[in-house]
């Protein structure tokens, strides 16, 4: 991960939490109106849903990340092996009596 993705990442978590706790401010002045209140409980638990959702595509894509790059070094590994016996196997026809 990149210093830019690391830094919108930050700008976003931040952002996130600056949301909640202005919606959490407003749900607390808000008692006295219940239909004002149900909409900003609504609108609360959105958000949460929200911000969970983001947080698991970030968590898929990051193991995504890491499963490519352990399948790339198997991928490596396996074509160094192939050169390997296509050099012992050009040898061995080579020096075949």
């Amino acid at each position: 991960m990149n210093k830019i993705q690391n830094t919108k990442d930050l700008a976003y978590y931040n952002n996130a939490i600056l949301l909640s706790k202005l919606i959490n401010v407003e749900v607390a002045q808000a008692k006295v109106d219940q239909a004002q209140c149900a909409n900003l409980e609504l609108m609360q638990t959105l958000i949460i849903d929200i911000l969970f959702y983001v947080n698991n595509l970030q968590t898929h894509f990051a193991n995504s990340k890491i499963k490519n790059s352990k399948l790339r070094e198997l991928r490596n590994e396996c074509l160094l092996k192939v050169n390997e016996l296509t050099e012992e196997i050009e040898w061995i026809e080579k020096n075949q009596i």
